[in-house]
């Protein structure tokens, strides 16, 4: 078995009281680091995703009582809505019935180790993506911009995510001049990366503007250094997760 893609222990819940498909998912969630909630009922499982955030949420489609219950609940909670969705099926009317209710990856009976493996790798690697696009990290970084309209300014990048950087460009600690910027404007960015050695040159046009903060929705960053951006921002989504996984443990 390979190395797990990511250390993150990824929150989860797995709605399954099938012993002999637990068994052989043991092995699997030991190597990647996960310590799943297990629950053999909806009841259950519906009291813990009304209190507790999960990364992925594993049912077993067919020997679940009320699972209807439990997808519409899981559709309309506001900490797990957006979790992925793995369902365990026996044949192609589970398919068909798992996709239909949106179901993310599949896991099929009788299961063997790999595709336990592969199946769960795919569900954590989606989650840690789309954590990542919705992910704002909160920085304190200064930055110089510069627009068709405006001359070179002092601004503070206060949160980066994949597609844009909240800006605020005024403050006694810019020293510098400072930006005036109007919603529309074509701006470029340049800032050095936290604890990365990478300096981003990013383009983008600006979202929205307040008297003292602006918000910046990218447009171009050069393939040399969206790399690096998307590897730092994956750290920087890990470590969040990380934490909070930590926290729902230890409530």
């Amino acid at each position: 078995m390979n190395a797990p893609t990511t250390t993150i222990a990824m929150h989860t819940l797995m709605l399954c009281s099938d012993v002999q498909f637990l068994g052989a998912t043991r092995s699997v969630l030991n190597e990647l680091q996960v310590s799943p909630k297990i629950v053999g009922n909806c009841d259950n499982a519906l009291a813990l995703i009304h209190d507790q955030e999960f990364d992925v949420i594993v049912v077993d489609w067919r020997e679940i009582d009320h699972l209807g219950e439990f997808l519409s609940a899981l559709r309309l909670s506001k900490l797990n809505h957006e979790c992925v969705l793995v369902a365990i099926v026996r044949d192609l009317l589970d398919l068909r019935q798992a996709f239909a209710a949106g179901v993310h990856f599949l896991i099929h009976k009788p299961p063997s180790t790999l595709q336990i493996e592969r199946c769960l790798r795919a569900a954590y690697c989606a989650r840690v993506a789309r954590r990542r696009k919705q992910h704002r990290e909160p920085v304190d970084i200064l930055a110089s911009i510069s627009g068709r309209h405006s001359r070179l300014a002092e601004v503070i990048v206060t949160n980066l995510s994949e597609g844009g950087a909240g800006l605020r460009v005024r403050g006694a600690d810019l020293e510098g001049p400072q930006a005036h910027l109007t919603a529309g404007e074509e701006i470029d960015l340049h800032f050095a990366l936290p604890g990365a050695a990478v300096i981003l040159h990013a383009s983008g046009r600006v979202v929205w503007t307040t008297p003292d903060k602006a918000g910046v929705r990218f447009s171009f960053i050069p393939e040399s250094e969206s790399a690096p951006f998307e590897s730092w921002l994956t750290e920087c989504v890990e470590r969040s997760l990380a934490e909070l996984c930590e926290r729902l443990r230890c409530a």
